[in-house]
């Protein structure tokens, strides 16, 4: 009996562990009612002789306790909340359709001869006695005539900078505004490719207006030992401006991805690749006059996208009409 006396605290503390367990696992529930009191153990018998054959039975001396039931844990609950859009990136070329008929283009494209503004922006290195040293051109539309424009602002005269009174030198931003005339070309080449789903998308031509990219300049002050042009108190002003980049004929070449509606009219336009940048609104004026063939499909007159080149020989000339000077730096980009 001394032995039983031993063994049923051991029992009623594993039975109270099991609850305790159980509780700790198991969600509260809304109003908790307590636990009913662990139950008595039975009275342990004299162990029988094992049958032969049999396993031994345990000694007296030993409980044999149970192998708790593990308890599942509560899995976590996730909720798709709706409140980032996923975006997918198209299987296929967005422009390109499949078409029974491509579009096509006129035996003859129109052209007019037509003038229109152009914004040259350019820094020149002033020297304390007013004369250019070095030249950046920083947006020029037409790079045809780099070599004469380097050519004219190197023999251009200055009245020099000044901070305190004394002459400094300095990288002068100006902003020359140019008003070109462009000739009808002679075209030699002209083809249209339609723009089919597996048309790979090109990079195309970035040539932001004269506001954004300059709003779009933050440089870093120069390191050179020129002032910076924002602290001096008298910018360089041009004296002599001679002027020799004043007209080009030659080789031109353009490429545009361009939107030919039901009606054969372009109606949007996307710049590839340009000989000049100064040419991008001479053809897109060009272009809303010209009547080609619509696309088709089904039968019927479809819109489209379409590769369109150009080449041949064109001419123009420019005019300086006004010389600004600018107070803020537009040299190399960070």
């Amino acid at each position: 009996m001394r032995r039983l006396n031993g063994a049923l605290p051991l029992a009623a503390l594993w039975a109270a562990g099991m609850a305790v367990r159980a509780g700790a696992q198991t969600p509260p529930a809304p109003t908790p009612t307590p636990a009913p009191p662990p139950a008595a153990a039975p009275a342990l018998a004299e162990t029988p002789a094992a049958a032969p054959g049999a396993q031994p039975a345990p000694s007296p001396t030993e409980v044999m306790l149970p192998t708790p039931t593990p308890i599942a844990p509560t899995a976590l609950k996730i909720r798709d909340v709706p409140s980032i859009a996923v975006e997918r990136l198209p299987a296929q070329n967005p422009f390109g359709r499949a078409v029974d008929v491509p579009a096509g283009l006129p035996q003859k494209l129109v052209f007019t001869d037509a003038a229109f503004p152009a914004a040259f922006f350019v820094t020149i290195r002033v020297d304390p006695t007013g004369h250019p040293s070095n030249t950046r051109r920083d947006h020029d539309p037409i790079p045809s005539l780099a070599a004469e424009s380097l050519k004219s602002f190197s023999r251009w005269t200055f009245a020099p900078a000044r901070k305190g009174g004394q002459p400094v030198d300095v990288w002068a931003p100006y902003r020359l505004e140019l008003s070109v005339e462009v000739r009808s070309p002679k075209i030699v080449q002209m083809t249209l490719t339609p723009v089919d789903p597996s048309t790979a998308i090109p990079k195309p031509f970035e040539w932001p207006s004269d506001s954004d990219w300059l709003e779009g300049r933050h440089v870093t002050a120069p390191a050179d030992g020129t002032v910076p042009i924002d602290q001096v108190d008298t910018a360089p002003m041009p004296q002599k401006t001679p002027w020799s980049a004043d007209s080009y004929k030659g080789p031109f070449s353009v490429k545009f991805w361009v939107k030919v509606d039901g009606s054969g009219k372009i109606t949007r336009s996307i710049p590839i690749d340009v000989s000049d940048p100064v040419l991008l609104a001479y053809f897109r004026r060009s272009m809303s006059a010209w009547a080609l063939r619509p696309a088709q499909a089904g039968g019927a007159a479809v819109e489209s996208w379409n590769e369109l080149v150009l080449g041949g020989t064109i001419s123009y000339s420019d005019d300086i009409k006004q010389i600004v000077a600018l107070r803020k730096d537009i040299g190399v980009s960070k």
